[in-house]
């Protein structure tokens, strides 16, 4: 399986190996067409002719890039030979782009404590101590982005304790109501 970016240009490679003599074939020609699961081409369409390789014969290449996301299949044919396929995944959002955005300074935790002397319903149901962690609010923001203003992601997580007097929380998840 080959993983892509949307228009990020990756490259289709097939070697054209005769099983009879384990010896590569030289010198023929390959084709690849590109298709989604159902099997219908793309538009535009996305094929064309493998160039072979000057530094090893047999083997075949060029390169690609698919603008719609989704999972394709690439078609590599050659006469006399059976037909090579290859699933193609094209994620929505660039992988490098979200990776940036998890490193450290990009994360933001936040431990929200139980400081009203009555606790809310989700705070009783949860035994929640005074001044004990309620409840952990994170946010992810764009490297780019200067400040938590705008953030691409958060999420809360709710602690649970055993009873009122604990001082930990025994798990932490969703709030239960």
């Amino acid at each position: 399986m080959i993983r892509v970016d949307r228009n990020e240009t990756f490259p289709i490679l097939v070697s054209l190996l005769d099983e009879s003599t384990g010896q590569y074939m030289s010198g023929r020609t390959v084709y690849y067409d590109i298709r989604d699961m159902v099997d219908n081409p793309l538009s535009p369409p996305v094929s064309g002719t493998l160039s072979e390789s000057t530094f090893a014969p047999g083997i075949y290449r060029s390169s690609a890039s698919i603008p719609t996301i989704g999972t394709f299949i690439i078609y590599a044919t050659c006469s006399g030979f059976l037909t090579n396929t290859e699933e193609i995944v094209v994620n929505p959002e660039n992988i490098y782009e979200l990776t940036k955005q998890i490193r450290h300074y990009n994360i933001s935790v936040e431990d929200v404590v139980r400081t009203n002397a009555t606790p809310t319903p989700s705070q009783a149901a949860r035994n929640v101590p005074l001044d004990g962690t309620d409840y952990i609010i994170t946010k992810i923001k764009n490297d780019s982005a200067s400040n938590w203003d705008s953030s691409t992601v958060s999420g809360t997580v709710y602690a649970w304790y055993e009873s009122t007097s604990e001082k930990l929380p025994f798990r932490m998840g969703d709030n239960g109501l």
